[in-house]
């Protein structure tokens, strides 16, 4: 309404001025006539007395005073007339007569109107301050998939390598990498980040995979176990028995999550027990064999029909990444962003899933040195990521940047 008042305001204010300037104009294109009307006839006056000046110095003394009469009668007429202009000369004064009705509005008006009010029921829509938390996070993940690339820290050759299954990396930067020899005897060999050996944990079966819980101690599925151990110690702190295998395994925010297999994603803390059991019924869990997590979703891979599936905590159907190879998909890790890193193991990459299962680039081919990788993983806080080959002894370890 302000706003509506003073651009009424202007535009009245402007036409007045608009008017004042015109009438200003006429005003004074009169006044400049009269003025010109008497200069021109002063000019005359003064013409007349330089001649009557002269006359006095020239001819007869009756001659002289004939033309001065005729000349102080055509003075006199000059005279006359300027005196009649001058005596009915206008004069201009300008006012402004304001109008009543903005008399009115100043003297009467007290206030824009009267205010009223009309309550009625009405139902507000809710929106959850996480779905503006998500869209924050989408932009985040967005711009995480598209800037990502990777940067080669250290190339290293593993030592008494049968077949590499699974990798990671703890917090101080050490490097586990699990290596199978037979169905009774596996061993977790440990490096430093140069690729240096330091020493091998043994595993009494045929290992699976292996999650880091903290610098101490790591959780590893093999047969149908799951077995939580302090490598730092050496010892076994917790040793579970399932009816079926036990495959791929995570561990986030003090939860690990073991895959079993006609049973589901099975949920444990951290000594041992059982906590709850998630059953994703969208996906055949007799393809399923590698897991990851972030903190609230899962992802799985299916190793014969060449899809990531992922899934809410709860086991909620949220998408499937469909991949148009057909390359045994099978070591999976995730970002802070919930980009995922796949490796597609008979064609040599490494490639990355977008947040939203829409689209996949390729990180890493065969020129990279890729030959049967198997096991991936991604360290988030050292942004350090580790994958291993199966056909050879090569392992490499990058900075994600």
């Amino acid at each position: 309404m302000r706003f509506k008042i003073n651009k009424k305001l202007d535009e009245i204010e402007k036409k007045m001025l608009d008017e004042l300037s015109e009438q200003y104009g006429n005003c004074k294109s009169k006044y400049t006539e009269v003025l010109n009307q008497v200069n021109t006839m002063d000019k005359k006056i003064q013409g007349l007395r330089e001649q009557t000046s002269q006359l006095k110095h020239i001819g007869s003394n009756i001659k002289v005073f004939l033309r001065t009469l005729q000349l102080n009668k055509l003075i006199q007429n000059e005279v006359q007339t300027v005196e009649l202009v001058t005596t009915t000369m206008q004069e201009y004064k300008f006012g402004v007569e304001i109008h009543p009705r903005l008399i009115s509005l100043v003297n009467d008006v007290d206030n824009f109107g009267k205010i009223q009010v009309d309550e009625k029921t009405m139902s507000l829509p809710f929106k959850d301050a996480k779905v503006g938390q998500a869209q924050m996070v989408q932009i985040a993940a967005d711009q995480s998939f598209n800037r990502t690339r990777l940067q080669l820290r250290q190339k290293f050759k593993l030592n008494r390598k049968k077949n590499v299954c699974a990798c990671t990396v703890l917090q101080n930067g050490q490097l586990l990498i699990a290596n199978v020899h037979s169905y009774v005897y596996s061993e977790i060999m440990e490096y430093n980040e140069d690729g240096r050996h330091i020493r091998d944990i043994p595993v009494p079966g045929k290992l699976f995979d292996l999650t880091v819980i903290d610098n101490n101690r790591i959780a590893v599925t093999y047969g149908n176990h799951m077995m939580i151990m302090d490598i730092e110690n050496n010892r076994v702190d917790t040793k579970i028995t399932f009816e079926r295998r036990c495959l791929g395994i995570s561990y986030e925010n003090k939860i690990i999550y073991a895959l079993v297999v006609n049973e589901g994603i099975v949920k444990f803390d951290t000594s041992g027990n059982r906590l709850h059991t998630t059953d994703c019924k969208f996906i055949d869990p007799g393809n399923i064999c590698c897991i990851t997590t972030t903190k609230d979703r899962i992802y799985c891979t299916d190793y014969y029909e060449n899809e990531i599936y992922c899934c809410s905590m709860t086991g909620k159907y949220i998408w499937t990444f469909t991949d148009k190879f057909p390359v045994n998909t099978q070591g999976i890790s995730a970002d802070s962003e919930h980009n995922l890193f796949v490796v597609r193991r008979n064609s040599n990459h490494l490639i990355m899933i977008k947040h939203n299962g829409t689209v996949s680039k390729v990180l890493l081919t065969e020129s990279d040195g890729l030959n049967n990788p198997v096991p991936v993983h991604y360290n988030r806080d050292n942004k350090l990521l580790l994958i291993c080959n199966e056909s050879n002894e090569d392992a490499f370890l990058y900075s994600v940047v």
